[in-house]
């Protein structure tokens, strides 16, 4: 079967936020907070050079930018090297317009990815919502 064809499992995971939408943008949408709730992912604030972001993580330094649209909530993590990057899509929503804020984070299977990758991946996600959550709700 062609690699192009082998289907890549993806799972949307949430959190519900009591912030303001602002304030969940502002720290959510700017990479230089990735250290502070993501999961073996960013071990220091990543450095920039131009548009692109440096983030150190435990398998070497990655490259990352984040294409976002406040009007449709979209905060879109694109991480590669040498020029070839995935996307870790994501969305901050005010459902009701009211502040009942959710955040959606969608985790795709890595391409040839290893056995059991993707679960782990989908754990960290658990918890980095979590950090989140308590992150921005203390703010």
């Amino acid at each position: 079967m062609p690699n192009w064809w082998i289907m890549r499992r993806s799972e949307t995971l949430s959190v519900k936020l009591e912030t303001s939408f602002d304030r969940a943008w502002e720290f959510i949408s700017d990479p230089g907070n990735l250290h502070l709730w993501t999961v073996d992912f960013a071990l220091e604030p990543p450095g920039k050079c131009g548009e692109i972001y440096k983030v150190k993580t435990p398998r070497g330094v990655t490259d990352l930018f984040v294409k976002t649209s406040r009007g449709e909530g979209r905060i879109d993590f694109y991480f590669g090297r040498d020029g070839h990057f995935e996307c870790s899509e994501s969305r901050l929503l005010d459902l009701h317009g009211g502040g009942e804020l959710t955040y959606y984070f969608t985790q795709t299977e890595p391409k040839n990815a290893p056995p059991g990758l993707f679960e782990r991946l989908v754990s960290n996600v658990r918890q980095e919502l979590e950090n989140l959550k308590v992150i921005l709700e203390s703010l």
